[in-house]
Parts: structure tokens; sequence; C-alpha cells
């Protein structure tokens, strides 16, 4: 379990950070400027200013000083958590074979929420992609999952999955790091940016950040690049513009919005906020709220009932990153005035409990729980029944009265599931025979099941050169987004797109910025 003195709470992720990164207590005035009319002294000085330490921070930050430019990375948690969704991701990407098949591929996942040109950009660059990770000692290796993810979409042959031998464990993430590292980049921890500085005429200057409970400003001299992530921790926004909520992020709580609410005082649009990609799988409890755990039903001995104890889904319906999952989960009951499905409840017997690990049962680094829990829970699941993760009822009507339910609808829910498991066919939702197996022996258990969402994509609106742009369309002068902070995934997404977009995205900011200011 995470220890006390570093345990991921809600308090301590939402508040930022209040240690002071090396350097900054002790940093020199560079001088005074006007922002907005009033004058502005700078505490330190760079060309580019980068917000994030995921794939669009990391990958924006090798080009601007691979090009010349002085650098300067904000990170808002400790080093020991640095890297964002990028670092607990799979690690792998996806590239295009050829330009016309991807931009058709791209509009239909977009949905017609993204522009044709940037679209056109970012495959474009996604085409040089790995050219680009080989110069930085990568070898990407043909992956094939996800090759395409949505198979049915015109142009989705053009896809090829690539890793850096192998899925998950920061296999990417790693060595980009230590190219950053090889570079001499500075990178200030536990600093997160707070506030874009701007002229009077709207240009962005610089960014005010915190760090060692004082405020810093930093000037940047030809531009500021946004790399810091979604909302999926940010709950309040959430209401606002998700489909349904509370959904639990994979990555890191780092994510809350940030970068969002930066760019929304500069003047900036916003753009593909309610794309949430939320599938079945964790669970929340005290102790690690608001990080989720895994969880999963060794044997798929299982069903999933809502809130008044009716099953609802096909439980083996196909997953694509949310797809599948999320049209099911995020459903508004305007009769109850209730999200009748968040949480669900995963039902299961004696039979299943003595199956396998539950909860938290992660072999690998995967997700932030796989690489910070620090909790492995017990094969037979008893640690997690003792804790009250995991409720136990003698008979299915002691269970219904624990989990707030009729007992009368769980009962006939089960019934019905354990009549068509005798026939092998589920008339109600298709689920396939060989997965139909009868909850019958008691004691009977539960674990309440919330959506897991991978990341939000949206965030401040940019174009086809990534520069942030206000409702109008037109540029904020050197304000600049990468990554997941508006993402180009307009609706649905293929596995491996947004870490191909952060490695693209940061690299295309920097050529921009650098081309906008070559003076």
């Amino acid at each position: 379990m995470i220890r006390d003195k570093e345990q991921v709470t809600r308090r301590k992720f939402l508040k930022g950070a209040a240690v002071a990164a090396p350097g900054i207590a002790a940093a020199n005035v560079l001088g005074a400027q006007k922002a907005s009319g009033q004058a502005v002294h700078w505490d330190k000085e760079t060309d580019v200013v980068i917000a994030g330490t995921g794939f669009a921070g990391l990958s924006a930050a090798i080009a601007a000083k691979d090009a010349g430019a002085k650098v300067i990375i904000l990170e808002k948690l400790p080093q020991k958590y640095e890297g964002g969704n990028s670092r607990v991701s799979g690690n792998m990407w996806w590239t295009p074979t050829n330009l016309p098949e991807a931009l058709d591929y791209m509009q239909a996942l977009c949905a017609g929420l993204t522009d044709k040109e940037s679209l056109q950009a970012l495959s474009e660059e996604m085409m040089q992609l790995n050219s680009w990770l080989e110069t930085l000692g990568v070898k990407p290796r043909p992956l094939g999952m996800f090759q395409p993810e949505h198979p049915e979409l015109p142009g989705s042959k053009c896809v090829r999955t690539w890793s850096n031998g192998g899925a998950g464990e920061g296999r990417l993430w790693i060595p980009m790091r230590e190219q950053v590292e090889k570079r001499g980049i500075e990178i200030l921890y536990e600093t997160p940016a707070k506030e874009l500085v701007l002229s009077a005429t709207r240009e962005v200057l610089g960014v005010k950040a915190t760090g060692g409970g004082k405020q810093i400003s930093i000037k940047a001299k030809k531009g500021v690049v946004l790399a810091c992530g979604g909302f999926e921790f940010n709950f309040e926004m959430q209401k606002q513009f998700l489909p349904g909520w509370p959904t639990y992020g994979r990555g890191t709580p780092g994510n809350t919005g940030d970068g969002i609410a930066m760019a929304q005082k500069a003047g900036a649009a916003l753009w593909h906020m309610n794309n949430s990609l939320a599938g079945v799988g964790c669970l929340i409890v005290p102790e690690f709220d608001p990080v989720m755990i895994p969880v999963s039903f060794p044997g798929n001995a299982y069903i999933l009932v809502d809130k008044t104890g009716k099953r609802f889904m096909n439980e083996m319906r196909e997953n694509r990153h949310g797809f599948g999952h999320k049209e099911n989960l995020l459903y508004f009951d305007g009769v109850l005035g209730a999200f009748t499905r968040i949480p669900c409840f995963g039902i299961f017997d004696e039979s299943a409990r003595i199956r396998g690990n539950i909860a938290g049962g992660m072999s690998f680094k995967f997700g932030w729980f796989g690489w910070f829990g620090e909790y492995q829970g017990s094969r037979d699941n008893s640690k997690e029944i003792e804790k009250g993760w995991i409720i136990k009822g003698e008979t299915l009507a002691d269970l219904a009265n624990k989990l707030e339910m009729k007992s009368a609808d769980l009962e006939a829910s089960v019934a019905r599931w354990n009549e068509q498991c005798k026939n092998k066919n589920d008339q109600d939702f298709g689920r396939p025979g060989r997965s139909l197996i009868a909850i019958e022996k008691p004691p009977f258990y539960s674990v309440k099941v919330y959506p897991a969402t991978f990341n939000t994509q949206g965030g401040p609106r940019r174009n086809a050169k990534c520069q942030v742009v206000d409702p109008d369309n037109r540029p904020i002068p050197g304000l600049y987004s990468a990554g997941e902070l508006g993402s180009f995934w307009g609706w649905m997404y293929n596995g491996g797109g947004n870490n191909a977009e952060a490695l693209c995205t940061g690299r295309m900011a920097v050529r921009n910025i650098l081309a906008d200011k070559s003076g």
C-alpha cells in the first residue's frame, strides 16, 4: 500500500505542489516588463516554457533544444511521479502507411469534430515519427494490437502499431526522458504552472508558477507550450462537460485541467470536452481515493447489475478504449434522477471468489496504480472482503440489503441469469455461451465498479500549427498546446493514438514557435 507520507490523496493532487524545485527560492529577478498595463518582474528567462513531462512535453523540449533554443520544463508533481499519462500508458503508438488512407481514417475517427487541415498536419507528422524516434535510439518494433481498432472505418488498413520492445513498463517514456537528461534541459519539479502572463495586446509573454510556497514568473521569449494533460481528476469539471460522472482516471492524478483554465483566461476556445474514454473497470476506496484500483473477474464468472439490481449489458462486450462500454455505463435515468450505473455492481458467488484476485492484481507497470499503488491483492479475495472492499452476503437477499437494493430485483436478475446459463444462451444481451457461468453457490459477493477512464481529450482548441486559438479561430500569440490537452482526436480513438499525437504535436508546436519567432 502507498506509504502514509506518500499517500496519493485527493487533497494532495488537487492542491498542487508545495515544495521548492532546486534553484527557485534563490532565483534572481531578471528584469521587468509591461504585462496588461502592469510591470512584471521575471525570476527566470528562457526561449520556450513547457508545462508537463509526458511525451508531448519531452518531445517539445528535445526539439527546442536541438534547434538551439533554451528550454525550461515545469512539472506539477514530485520527480518520483513525473511523466503524466505517458509514462504509465501502454507506451505504444501508431503510424499510417500512406497519407490518403490516414486522412480518411482520422476524419472518420473524429466524426467531423476536427478540421481537415489539422488532421492533415498530424498525419504528415506521424508518417515521420519512427524516423525521428530512431535518431533518439528508439527501435520501433511492430506490435500488432489495435491494428486497426476500428476496422469498419474507411482508411483503417493504413494503421500500424509499434512499441519499443513491448507494451507498458515505460519502455518508450524512459528513453525519451533520458534524452532530455542528456541534453541538460532544466526541469522544475513541484512547480505547477498557474497563469499565463499576457501583454496589453494579449500576447503570451510567459508563465506564473508556484514553487516552494511562492510565486515565480518565467519569461518565455519565443513561446509557451501547454502539454499538461486533461481533466480526468477535476470532478467539478467532469460535471460540466462529460456525459456521465464520476469517472476515474487510469493515469496521473495530476491531470486536473490546469492548462484548460489557464488557456481560457487567455481567451482560448475549447473543443472535444465531452470525450471520455471510459470502460468498466475500477474500485474506489478511501485508502486510495481518488486513485482507482483496477478490477477484473477471473474466469468471467460474474454479472453486472445497476443500482436497482438489474442486469443492463453484455459484460463481455468489446471495449474499444471505452466504446462499447461507455454507452452503457454513462446512463442517466430521468425517472430516478440518477446515473443508475455509476457505480454498477459486480455480482459473483463463492465458486468465483476462489478463482483469483479481483481487486488490484497488477502484474506489470501499466496505469497509475500499476506503477505506484504498492498494493497486492489477495488471491482468494479474503483480505478485500475483510477490508469491506468486497461485500459479502450469506444469501442474495442479505447481499441486496447491504447494497441497498430490493432483494426481489437482485434475486430475479440472478435467477434469470442462472436459467440462461443452463441453456448457454443469453437471450437478454447476447453474451457468449462459454462465458455463461451460474451464480448459485453461497455466500454471495459484490464489488462496486466505477467507469475507468483512460483519459479525456478536451481542452483549448488548436490549429494545424498547434497554436491555441480564440472563439474566432484567431491564434493567441505565443501560446501553443500539445498532447491530450485539446487533442485533435475528436470522438473515436485508435489505441496508441494519443502517444503518437503527443510525440508529434510537441515537435510541431516548437517548430512553429521557432519559425514564428525566427528573429
